[in-house]
């Protein structure tokens, strides 16, 4: 809720700051004192367009500062503002607006600055404001929708409409690629046919390109090592070579083994004999190395047509000799896809008829139960309007069911708006239209009686909600207002005693004049806001039912309604 408002240099504002509790708060005052002032400084808070000639004369800026209790309102609000990394770890949200005198204004939430439409968006999470020339709200069409859906609270059908949706617009998009690549392939066909019979000949493997220049390396130093190898065989096995001569060491050693019986003898014998398998396993090694490849005789030049194709086909196809398989394969889906093209498309138009089916059957469930809720608030807003002294005239949800799919969204496949006729036998038209600012915040009232447990904005503000309207009819405003407050904070501006009376606190808004400090200096008009205690709140109300005059009756019938607020 709105817990208080700080005003400095709007219009006829040099500085005000009020301190607002939950419940109804009325203001009060004779036209043209400057309540006005005070809903065009909240709605700066609240992100509406600056215009800089709401700065105070001769001042260079003005600015708005208005801080809000978030602590029993919905996460949205939270959820916005961790989004954007601002802090709120107090419950309390303080909005400031600095308008200047060049034209431009800055906006800070919680100290940190946001954007213009940014603020709107927490505004209008925050506070209600039905008046004649508001447009936001429930004035606004497009939350008509949502509005029906809170009363009727289809949390889980709108959810499972949204998920269908969904579902149906990936399908289609699917299908559209796969339509795009169908396309685009059936244009390459004869390409691809060629690409892929170019491949499959030369049948590259993974792998083949290091194997064959292994295979190459090895050729071109063939000679080398072959020259190497006889050399190493002859010093193994040549008479008297390193095999000749390890056998006849292992020999000698062995013959004294008998005669003396110690431990380095054993390991020395031990050594030699692991060192004659070691030169076994050498030579092992050595003979693999010269028999390389000889299942098959390759001539180098075969090496280098192959490693040369390979490397021709990679840079015609843009990639490495070993991405070519993967290559193949892919040709050959697109090449697929040009072949089977129908059979994978109708498989995916299926898909897209089936899931397109199911959303409608979802989302016509949804209207029906729309359908049912808005018959609901028909009935509830029409019983509300004959004491609200809008006998004549009808209120009405328009559902439209919407026959073109393309114009079916996540939402569902209607619209619904909320209309009026103020007069019998014209049409229905949009609220803001058709009525006048008196009627049209009574309109507004109706129906937040009527959905007074189901909005997430906590502070609602009506603006001349009695215009032409007294009697009976403004104590039926006022009833509804004190009833409102119960779950809502309310702030309402009025001229009617009735609807001042049910207030749990009152702010009495007067114009003053302030005389200038010297002769030649003029004097200058001033708005101020006064809080009013219970003997002030007798004396307006008593002025607001007698006039300049307040007389002793007056104070009488003022004490009567402050005392029967409740009732």
């Amino acid at each position: 809720m709105l817990t208080s408002l700080n005003i400095k240099n709007i219009v006829l504002i040099e500085h005000l700051s009020l301190s607002l509790t939950s419940g109804l708060t009325v203001l009060t005052g004779e036209t043209g004192a400057g309540k006005s002032i005070l809903l065009d400084s909240l709605g700066l808070a609240l992100g509406k367009r600056a215009d800089i000639g709401l700065i105070r004369q001769g001042c260079d800026q003005g600015q708005v500062i208005a801080e809000f209790d978030i602590q029993n309102t919905n996460h949205i609000i939270l959820t916005h503002l961790q989004e954007h990394d601002i802090e709120c770890d107090t419950d309390a949200v303080i909005i400031r607006r600095v308008l200047k005198s060049d034209g431009k204004s800055k906006c800070y939430i919680n100290d940190t600055p946001v954007s213009l439409s940014f603020l709107k968006t927490i505004g209008q999470s925050l506070i209600e404001i039905h008046g004649q020339f508001d447009t936001s709200g429930l004035l606004d069409p497009k939350t008509h929708l949502e509005t029906l859906d809170q009363f009727g609270n289809f949390i889980k059908e709108k959810s499972t409409v949204e998920t269908s949706f969904q579902n149906w617009k990936t399908a289609q998009k699917k299908l559209k690629t796969a339509h795009d690549q169908a396309q685009s392939a059936r244009e390459q066909e004869e390409y691809l046919k060629h690409a892929v019979a170019e491949l499959e000949a030369l049948n590259p493997q993974l792998g083949e390109e290091g194997t064959l220049s292994q295979k190459r390396k090895y050729l071109m130093a063939q000679e080398k090592i072959t020259t190497a190898y006889n050399t190493a065989v002859d010093i193994l096995d040549r008479e008297q070579g390193i095999e000749d001569q390890m056998r006849h060491l292992s020999s000698t050693i062995e013959n004294i083994q008998d005669d003396i019986d110690s431990a380095s003898l054993t390991q020395a014998i031990e050594a030699i004999n692991r060192s004659s398998i070691e030169l076994e396993e050498a030579r092992g090694h050595l003979d693999a190395l010269i028999s390389y490849d000889d299942s098959e005789t390759i001539d180098p030049n075969t090496i280098e047509e192959r490693l040369f194709a390979l490397k021709d086909c990679a840079r015609k196809h843009n990639c490495q000799i070993d991405d070519l398989p993967q290559v193949i394969a892919d040709l050959q889906e697109k090449l697929n896809l040009v072949e089977h093209f129908e059979e994978t498309l109708n498989a995916l138009e299926n898909d897209v008829k089936a899931l397109q089916s199911e959303y409608h059957q979802h989302a016509l469930h949804l209207y029906q139960l729309r359908q049912k809720a808005a018959a609901q608030i028909e009935k509830h807003v029409m019983a509300e309007l004959p004491d609200l002294k809008l006998d004549k005239a009808k209120f009405k949800t328009t559902i439209t069911l919407l026959e073109n799919p393309a114009q079916w969204t996540a939402q569902g496949i209607n619209t619904a708006y909320f209309q009026v006729a103020t007069n019998p036998g014209s049409d229905v038209g949009d609220i803001h239209k058709v009525a006048s600012g008196g009627e049209l915040a009574r309109f507004m009232l109706a129906l937040k009686m009527v959905l007074a447990k189901t909005s997430n904005v906590p502070t609602l503000i009506f603006d001349e909600v009695d215009s032409g309207i007294g009697g009976a009819t403004a104590d039926a405003v006022g009833k509804r207002l004190h009833m409102l407050s119960q779950d809502y904070q309310i702030l309402v501006v009025t001229h009617s005693p009735q609807v001042a009376a049910k207030g749990a606190q009152q702010f009495q808004v007067i114009k003053s004049h302030i005389e200038g400090m010297t002769d030649t200096t003029a004097s200058e008009v001033r708005t101020q806001v006064i809080p009013l205690n219970e003997n002030d709140r007798l004396e307006e109300i008593a002025r607001m039912l007698s006039g300049a005059q307040i007389t002793n009756e007056a104070r009488a019938a003022a004490a009567r309604l402050i005392e029967t607020k409740a009732a």
